[in-house]
């Protein structure tokens, strides 16, 4: 089989109309946001390049990822980081199974490039009970999700390293099918209520623009300064949103001050691919939590993915049990996903970057 398969690299229109076909011929479950060229555009701000390499089966039938590159100090050379990827074009398992080991054996030529360690986060997802520990769930739940790559890399003669993802490890998904009124009767009777009431006291949402974005920095801002999280640059925002086109939404809540003025009261980011909507960054002020502005913000946000034909509203991420609690609200289900899993493409380097990454995971 390793000779019928020829590894590719490809460029970043060539990737991309690669994974719209197979979403639009029902070979990939769907479009990740993270292997978009507009995703690894937005990353260039912060020193990432990138690079999509193929495994290509005579049938047409492939195996891929986008890989975000990034240079490491000293001597440690390059990561390469797989978000949600690899991606596997095949209903035929033992096809997927040799495409998994050829595009493992094909991650090698990354050596050229300087990558001393890849770092794959698969996109396959398992859906849990809700009511388990959503934010951080046992990795025993998600075995046989990594279990295909881990066989393919030891027909390779190869490990791969259970590592702590970058990417959330679990999610809340709301499938949008069957339109609004659905979605709208799997909400909570209180969020409902919630979502009208601040309508009613006065907040209202709308479309934002680019140079609108010191909105929603100033939100993170405040979440930052309530949670201690860090927040991101209003830079980062903008190249993001410029990246992604009209493919992302800035959502604006505000609400009237004392003084009749426009005031802030909450801001969310949305970005959509053909298979649906995922919000990245958001949440309210201060003032805006006591009006309950983020009701009224979620609830435009899912309406308007409606709008716009995408099959379910990712929530992205479970990261605390207050978030996990406000996000069921919304109905869904609760998707975990496999976690990420380090190959060493150096026998000393390699070791020494999953050694550094998990060290700077535990300062952080």
């Amino acid at each position: 089989m390793s000779d019928q398969i020829v590894i590719l690299r490809e460029a970043p229109e060539a990737w991309g109309a690669r994974l719209e076909q197979a979403y639009a011929a029902g070979e990939i479950a769907e479009l990740p946001f993270t292997q978009t060229a507009a995703w690894a555009t937005s990353k260039a701000l912060t020193g990432w390049g990138a690079a999509r390499i193929v495994a290509l089966h005579p049938s047409g039938r492939w195996a891929g990822a986008q890989l975000l590159l990034q240079r490491l100090p000293g001597p440690l050379g390059r990561l390469a980081y797989a978000p949600r990827a690899p991606l596997v074009a095949s209903a035929d398992e033992a096809v997927a199974d040799s495409l998994r080991v050829e595009l493992l054996r094909g991650l090698r030529e990354l050596r050229a490039d300087g990558v001393t360690l890849v770092r794959l986060e698969p996109g396959s997802s398992l859906v849990i009970d809700p009511e388990s520990n959503v934010v951080q769930p046992d990795p025993a739940l998600t075995a046989n999700l990594r279990a295909p790559w881990i066989n393919a890399a030891a027909q390779i003669g190869a490990r791969l390293h259970l590592a702590a993802p970058i990417q959330p490890r679990s999610s809340r998904r709301i499938a949008l099918a069957g339109g609004v009124d659905a979605v709208r009767a799997s909400w909570r009777s209180k969020w409902r209520q919630y979502a009208r009431q601040a309508l009613t006291d006065g907040v209202t949402v709308r479309l934002g623009t680019v140079e609108e974005l010191p909105a929603l920095s100033s939100v993170m801002s405040a979440i930052s300064e309530r949670t201690g999280s860090k927040s991101r640059s209003g830079e980062a925002f903008a190249h993001l949103m410029r990246a992604f086109g009209p493919r992302a939404d800035l959502l604006i809540a505000e609400g009237a001050s004392a003084e009749g003025a426009a005031e802030l009261l909450g801001a969310l980011l949305v970005v959509r691919t053909e298979s649906g909507s995922t919000e990245l960054f958001g949440g309210a002020t201060n003032r805006g939590n006591e009006v309950r502005a983020p009701y009224a913000l979620k609830a435009f946000a899912i309406e308007r993915a409606i709008d716009q034909g995408s099959a379910w509203y990712d929530m992205w991420g479970l990261v605390t049990p207050g978030i996990a609690h406000f996000k069921a609200g919304w109905g869904g289900d609760v998707h975990a996903y496999p976690g990420a899993l380090d190959l060493d493409l150096h026998s000393i380097r390699g070791p020494l970057v999953r050694l550094a990454l998990r060290i700077r995971r535990v300062a952080s």
